[in-house]
């Protein structure tokens, strides 16, 4: 059968045959399109779960195309359909699949078990501090884990407030939960250094038949061990940093602290000037941020001045962000491992090791998956958004020494179109010609040059 062509209906297949077989997929087709469409339906309530879905609606139509491809190969008279090199491929094309899949089910199982914390965050919103320190120190206060997260979540709201001057009116729950969602996104997005160690791992265990039995499953689950407890202690600096004790009374004095200061800050506090504050650091956000890709100048920090640096050993956002990806791109080239080396043996791995050595097979990935990820994601999110928030500032100077640097005469003016080239950094997007009209509008133009002194003075005012 393998060589039989696919393109001679009437000759090596009959008619009614394939007219039967074909009754029965159009019955499996909408079938499933049905399914799809009320998987669809309930993930339109977010616009994660509508990328993941579409991430896995993209791996199997590339899924597809190759398989079609290989099937118009095999119609081919000189290619052996059944020959090592096309196995090898087909194989190869099904572990890509299968990791597609992986790092999908991951995103979804993270997602699920944070839910809980999620939930512990809009309450911790909701709850003041005040009566928070009211209820630790009634002699009924429960002090389980649930109710140590609600502490540690106020104390970290306040740190993040204190740190980058936020008005009490911030969503705090909510940015974490953007944060988180942004994150789970991000997951199934794999890039080519990602990919170019995955293939490094593969080939080193391609050297050592026995790491594929026993060391690089149980390797793995350590490498998540260790990220896990790095990440843990990172938390705690944060914790401590945010005023966290474990002294009751010293925790009870900050926590009134606290909720002093925040009732000051809800006397004082206008709303429509809270909302000017949260957009001001927004700008600041993303201004920073493309004047970072495109320069990368000088750092600015728009942290209060009020609270002490936080410094955490050897944190960076991007590396960590990297190292997180590729252990759960790695625990999904593990599941494709499973699924194509290692089942079809389970029954003689049975028969001569035991039970005990089959139900160890599964165990590293299902610790990794529903133990040790999430609550490094987690970790991860906290720590990043509270202490890495790229939140950096830039100001009136930085943009004076951006224009002087391009006015080279030292005249104090310059082109329109170069003023439009920076302010385009800085984040104003404006065609050529829009600006230029808007140019003509704000400022007095000498043979289209610019006296920036002009624009400073406009964001001065602005500011």
């Amino acid at each position: 059968m393998g060589n039989t062509s696919l393109f001679r209906v009437g000759d090596d297949v009959e008619l009614w045959r394939v007219l039967l077989h074909l009754s029965i997929l159009v019955v499996c087709l909408l079938m499933f399109e049905r399914v799809l469409h009320r998987l669809e339906r309930h993930a339109a309530v977010s616009t994660k779960y509508q990328q993941l879905l579409s991430k896995a609606y993209r791996e199997l139509m590339i899924l597809g195309l190759i398989g079609l491809g290989l099937k118009v190969i095999k119609e081919v008279s000189s290619v052996d359909g059944s020959s090592a090199a096309m196995t090898a491929f087909q194989v190869a094309d099904l572990t890509i699949f299968i990791l597609a899949l992986a790092l999908i089910l991951q995103a979804v199982c993270i997602f699920l078990v944070l839910r809980k914390h999620n939930v512990q965050a809009d309450r911790a919103e909701l709850l003041s501090t005040k009566d928070l320190a009211d209820e630790f120190t009634s002699p009924a206060f429960n002090r389980a884990q649930e109710t140590q997260e609600l502490v540690h979540l106020r104390l970290l709201r306040h740190l993040f407030l204190n740190r980058f001057e936020l008005p009490q009116l911030f969503p705090f729950a909510k940015y974490l939960r953007q944060a988180q969602n942004n994150q789970i996104t991000h997951m199934t997005d794999v890039g080519a250094p990602m990919w170019a160690l995955l293939l490094g791992v593969a080939w080193v265990l391609e050297g050592i038949t026995i790491a594929l039995n026993y060391g690089f499953s149980w390797t793995l689950l350590a490498l998540h061990a260790v990220v896990f407890a790095y990440f843990r202690s990172c938390v705690q600096q944060l914790l401590k940093a945010a005023g966290m004790s474990a002294d009751q009374s010293t925790l009870e004095s900050r926590l009134r602290s606290i909720a002093r200061e925040e009732a000051r800050a809800w006397t004082e506090e206008d709303a429509g000037e809270a909302l000017l504050v949260m957009q001001k650091v927004q700008e600041q956000r993303e201004l920073s941020q493309r004047k970072q890709r495109h320069l990368n100048r000088s750092k600015y920090s728009v942290e209060s001045e009020s609270t002490p640096g936080i410094k955490i050993r050897w944190f960076s956002r991007k590396s960590w962000h990297f190292t997180v990806m590729m252990l759960l791109m790695l625990n999904g080239f593990y599941l494709a491992l499973v699924v194509q080396c290692v089942i079809y043996q389970l029954e003689v791995v049975y028969a001569d090791l035991g039970l005990l050595e089959v139900l160890a097979i599964p165990v590293p990935l299902a610790l990794n998956t529903f133990l040790l990820q999430p609550q490094i994601f987690r970790s991860f999110v906290l720590v990043s958004s509270i202490f890495s928030v790229d939140a950096k500032k830039l100001s009136i100077g930085d943009l004076q020494a951006e224009l002087e640097s391009r006015d080279l005469s030292r005249s104090g003016s310059i082109d329109v179109e170069q003023m439009r080239v920076v302010l385009r950094v800085c984040g104003l997007h404006l065609s050529s010609f829009r600006f230029n009209s808007v140019a003509r509008l704000l400022f007095e133009l000498k043979e289209m040059q610019i006296e920036y002194a002009q624009l400073l003075k406009l964001v001065a005012i602005a500011q």
